[in-house]
């Protein structure tokens, strides 16, 4: 097995840059079309995501859930990868052209206020193209991103990320760093949609059931006085449309633990408001109520799945203290 790991391990670079090769060098509607079969031939082979975006999918939309969903969720990857790599290489006029920006209103007047601004946005549609932002509207901001442990990956994948013109953080520091982001007036984006470690989590009304949310999002959006501005980034017709959404100032939910739920919550309502109008879009992969392990357990097992995330959000400890929150 151990042999087996490491033969997959060699051969994850060569693929990465074969891969990136390719889709550099096929036609726009060539690229898609292959991204979108690698994403149904995930949707056939891969029995455990398709599960997990299945029930998911059903207990949140109700009579709105159609099958035909899970297949575009996995289709819609494709795309999703093809459209990170293809517009990294584009240049800006044909961003221009393949990107409409809507309500940007709501960002001047973010931006007016003076404040740290902290850019909100889930795992709906690409959340890639939003790095393009600064090539868009020449406004800079920063992102913090994981280091991979290969180098070689990591370079392939910083030299992508850094066509956008986003500057991107290393995980270091934490919320310390973003803090000091906001305070000197600066913009930072956040995407605030995933779990985060049991230990710092509180939990969040997300779709009618309570989602274990991390904290350090609204911590940091407090900490640093910001104004929060939700972006979202959908695809349609082939275009993508980024549309900036009503500031919040953080001040206003308050101080302390309760102002930290309060903005947490507002968070993920947004979210749950901008899945509804493009579910196909939305992370539904990611186990968003559960562990990964918990959802093996469930799907073999046949446990009803409202139930347990029920149960588990009855053990809820209040939301966390600011010291609780990891690098505060």
């Amino acid at each position: 097995m151990k042999k087996i790991i490491r033969f997959a391990a060699m051969l994850q670079y060569p693929l990465i840059k074969g891969g990136i090769a390719l889709i550099k060098a096929l036609p726009y509607p060539l690229a898609i079309f292959l991204g979108r079969f690698f994403g149904l031939l995930g949707w056939l082979v891969d029995p455990f995501h398709r599960r997990v975006a299945q029930i998911q999918l059903r207990h949140c939309l109700g009579e709105e859930y159609r099958p035909s969903i899970v297949r575009r969720v996995f289709m819609n990857h494709g795309d999703i990868l093809v459209d990170t790599i293809k517009y990294a290489y584009m240049d800006d006029e044909e961003i221009r052209n393949r990107i409409a920006i809507e309500d940007k209103e709501h960002l001047e007047q973010a931006l007016s206020s003076g404040k740290g601004l902290m850019m909100i946005t889930g795992h709906i549609g690409n959340w890639e193209i939003l790095a393009h932002l600064p090539r868009l509207l020449g406004i800079q901001f920063c992102v913090m991103a994981d280091v991979r442990n290969d180098p070689r990956i990591e370079a392939v994948v910083d030299d992508i990320r850094s066509r956008s013109g986003a500057t991107i953080l290393p995980p270091k520091g934490k919320a310390l760093m973003l803090i000091r982001e906001l305070k000197r007036g600066n913009t930072i984006g956040v995407i605030m949609d995933q779990r985060g470690k049991r230990s710092d989590m509180l939990f969040c009304d997300f779709f009618g059931l309570p989602a274990p949310t991390n904290p350090a999002p609204a911590f940091i959006a407090i900490k640093g006085d910001a104004v929060i501005l939700p972006v979202s980034s959908v695809k349609e017709n082939g275009r993508y449309r980024i549309i900036f959404h009503p500031p919040r100032e953080a001040s206003s939910f308050g101080t302390g633990k309760e102002a930290i739920a309060s903005l947490s919550q507002y968070m993920q309502s947004w979210v749950e408001e901008v899945v509804k109008t493009h579910p196909e879009q939305w992370f539904w992969l990611h186990c968003r109520w559960t562990r990964r392990s918990e959802m093996r357990r469930l799907i073999r097992t046949g446990e009803d799945f409202r139930s347990f995330v029920l149960s588990q959000a009855n053990g809820c400890a209040e939301p966390p203290e600011s010291s609780d929150i990891p690098g505060s």
